[in-house]
């Protein structure tokens, strides 16, 4: 392998300027004489064989902890200069990030570390071969040390590894290292920079700049005022005892004068503004800017005609209310203004109209949502719908439900319909189970959510399908011309999530929510979706899918609503018949092939209170004795299995819909924005397994149930986890699965995450 040795070259030697080369050390020639860990699926010996895509894995039986070594024999004495550290090219999750390499004649004294460093990653997805070089050492033994991590439990996977010999002889100077001080993100007005960057040696380090916006003198550096990255060489020449070493950094450098606001508003151009008198009609609008910690929207103004307005700020939103002056045409521009002095405008042509009718608007049109293909679970996209106040007294919507190339899922799947509120709230406005194989359609009153079905936003699907199948979706509304009872309304989220039914621990998960009713409204109701989930001998009554639980709403600690949690499914609700598998049996809150009911329940009476406390009380007659929180469950005696089964869970909305003939605005202050948009990328190894599996989620948050399912959607295990970090320590035992495919799931009430693995002769 022949190179030519620049000073830009990171983290390697300074050398001299010429030609010189480096020649693999034969891996055949390779003994190990120590490891720290390595699992019999990925021995050590898949370090040195050449083939990537077999690997050394730190995990073992036992577990694995950092740090990770290997310690060989080369098979002869070698002028030592550096090594090739290659990842599992199909695993970017377990690459080494430090790393410190020793060098021996003897194998018994190891001296001082040649080098210590870090691997430099392009990316989050690079597996590609990291190059380290050294000044060349008289050596027969190595000794690579992995000390840390892209992995959060400390697992290193090893694609293949092999050592340089140089052309140039040992000169018996020793190897530095430089320890350099990273520097993170800059803006360009900042004040100058103080590098430090020590040397094992305790040589002196000199600083320059290789590239980007600044100067150095010494080890003050300096911005030019321009934006851009900016690299920093520092570097140590050496002396008689060391060889020279340099090493680099990047970073950024921001300038705020070039960042403008973003600005986007519900109101489109796609639909006239529909109102039988002029009415006022809120418009809204969402603006954001980069560099929140420094920058800020300083206002957002709306141009009507030949007005200026200045829009209100609510929570995550601006509003108007406008009430045009007259039926037509109207150019409106809206103007985003920032801290910095930037602007950002859009307009928007709107047609004012007294004159309207039935209609009946398309939404998702033939969506399939299958597991493993383009809308795999999730299916999102933004839709235009009727803006209207006063035109319309009711909103009908119509799913139809089909089997994509005749090939429906063969199971009835969790689904649920949202759309994004102006305050980023994800609204259900539908949830739904799906059929056993078959095809069906649905209608449901969805005039509750006049308000958000408006204008230009954000629609998403979720159906928790597995891949026995698919689902293909259409969904249209009809919009009924008449004058409602309320010209206006709004919804507030107040549950929105997943909790343990039964859990012995917490019995009573959900936090009581204090409510307040804006003093506008005239009519409230509190509309309630839960449907029961899990079943089977290890869950307590079979529950809760086939529980009948009695739960309760408290307000202000007045036990207010009953509710009797039961549906009868046969004859089916939705009149979708001819299922296969168990769907005439009756369930909690919801049957197979339907549009799950929601209760709604009057809040009329409390609007004069102003503030309400809120409670949903779970069954109290109700413990899940096989739950694995509960320690006096013991597996095979009290219960089957204690840690095995679906768990009893609950799946609930809960919304607060508001109406009033006075302007009613989308949760200016709303009562908690709930975000459970996160999709967790997992990463399971070994995988292929026969024994033991082990997951990394680097973006998971909070506490956390698992679950692990066969391609059918049936669950196998149920585990409940405080923290990722229990979760990534956690030692998965699927020894006693049969060969096949299945999924291991995470959900927690921010969001969720699926990932597919193999139980069978595991890959090499």
């Amino acid at each position: 392998m022949i190179r030519f040795l620049s000073i830009a070259l990171t983290l390697n030697l300074l050398l001299f300027s010429g030609l010189y080369a480096d020649t693999p050390i034969p891996q055949e020639d390779y003994e190990v004489l120590a490891y720290s860990s390595d699992n019999a699926n990925h021995p050590v010996a898949h370090a040195f064989d050449a083939d990537p895509a077999s690997w050394w894995a730190l995990y073992n039986d036992a577990g694995f902890s950092l740090p990770g070594i290997v310690e060989l024999d080369l098979g002869g004495s070698y002028d030592v200069s550096g090594f090739v550290y290659t990842p599992n090219p199909a695993n970017a999750g377990t690459r080494a990030i430090g790393y410190e390499v020793y060098l021996s004649a003897d194998g018994e004294d190891w001296g001082a570390a040649e080098r210590v460093g870090e691997f430099s990653w392009a990316d989050a997805a690079d597996v590609s071969a990291q190059e380290v070089l050294i000044g060349a050492v008289a050596a027969r033994y190595v000794k690579l040390v992995y000390s840390s991590s892209q992995d959060a439990s400390g697992n290193v996977h090893t694609g293949d590894l092999y050592f340089y010999e140089s052309d140039l002889a040992a000169t018996g100077q020793s190897n530095q290292s430089i320890a350099l001080e990273p520097v993170g993100r800059k803006y360009a007005s900042d004040e100058p920079i103080t590098l430090q960057a020590t040397a094992t040696s305790g040589l002196d380090v000199s600083f320059s700049v290789l590239s980007g916006p600044a100067t150095v003198s010494g080890n003050t550096l300096s911005l030019t005022g321009a934006g851009g990255i900016v690299e920093v060489l520092a570097e140590q020449e050496g002396d008689s005892d060391y060889y020279p070493v340099s090493a680099s950094l990047q970073f950024e450098v921001i300038d705020l004068n070039t960042i403008y606001p973003t600005v986007s508003t519900r109101l489109t151009e796609d639909y006239a503004l529909e109102m039988p008198i002029a009415y006022e009609y809120p418009i809204y609008i969402q603006s954001a800017i980069e560099e929140e910690e420094v920058l800020r929207i300083s206002n957002v103004e709306l141009e009507i005609g030949s007005e200026t307005h200045i829009a209100s700020k609510a929570k995550g939103y601006h509003y108007f209310l406008w009430r045009p002056e007259e039926f037509g045409e109207h150019q409106i521009l809206i103007r985003a203004i920032a801290s910095n002095g930037n602007e950002t405008t859009i307009a928007r042509t709107v047609n004012v109209t007294n004159e309207f009718a039935d209609q009946t608007v398309t939404t998702l049109e033939d969506v399939v949502i299958e597991f493993g293909g383009t809308n795999s679970r999730w299916y999102s996209g933004t839709y235009s719908m009727p803006q209207h106040v006063g035109a319309y007294d009711q909103i009908i919507a119509y799913l139809e439900v089909e089997c994509p190339d005749n090939d429906c899922d063969d199971w009835d799947r969790q689904a649920y319909f949202d759309v994004m509120g102006p305050d980023g709230n994800w609204m259900q406005i539908i949830r739904y189970i799906t059929p056993y194989r078959v095809a069906c359609s649905h209608e449901l009153d969805v005039t509750d959510y006049a308000s958000l079905l408006q204008g230009e936003f954000e629609f998403r699907v979720f159906i928790d399908t597995w891949g026995t199948g698919g689902w293909q979706l259409t969904l249209n509304f009809e919009y009924r011309e008449g004058t409602p009872e309320y010209r206006y309304s709004a919804v507030d989220e107040i549950w929105d999530g997943t909790w343990d039914l039964g859990n012995p621990t917490n019995l009573q998960p959900m936090d009581t929510v204090s409510y307040t009713f804006p003093e506008e409204v005239s009519r409230a109701d509190l509309r309630i979706s839960n449907t029961g989930h899990g079943w089977g001998e290890n869950n307590t009554q079979n529950a809760a899918e086939f529980y009948p639980a009695t739960n309760y709403i408290e307000v202000s600690g007045f036990r207010f609503f009953t509710q009797n949690l039961w549906n009868d499914c046969n004859p089916n609700p939705d009149n979708c018949t001819n299922q296969a598998g168990t769907w005439e049996y009756n369930r909690a809150g919801w049957c197979p092939g339907a549009i799950a009911p929601p209760d709604v329940v009057s809040m009329d009476n409390f609007l004069g209170a102003g503030t309400v406390d809120l409670a949903y009380i779970f069954d109290p007659s109700y413990t899940d004795f096989c739950h694995p929180n509960n320690p006096d469950c013991n597996s095979g005696f009290t219960c089957p299995d204690c840690n095995d089964g679906y768990k009893a869970i609950y799946l609930i909305d809960v919304q607060m819909i508001n109406r009033s003939n006075t302007p009613l605005l989308q949760a200016i202050e709303p009562v908690s924005v709930i975000d459970n948009t996160a999709q967790y990328d997992l990463q399971l190894y070994p995988n292929p397994s026969s024994d033991l599996l082990q997951v990394s989620s680097p973006n998971l948050e909070g506490s956390s149930r698992v679950s692990i399912h066969r391609i059918s959607g049936e669950v196998l295990k149920t585990y409940f986890f405080n923290s990722a970090a229990d979760l990534n320590a956690f030692v998965f035992d699927i020894s006693d699965f049969p060969s096949g495919a299945y999924f291991m799931n995470v959900e927690n009430n921010s969001g969720t995450g699926c990932e597919k693995f193999i139980v069978g002769s595991s890959s090499k």
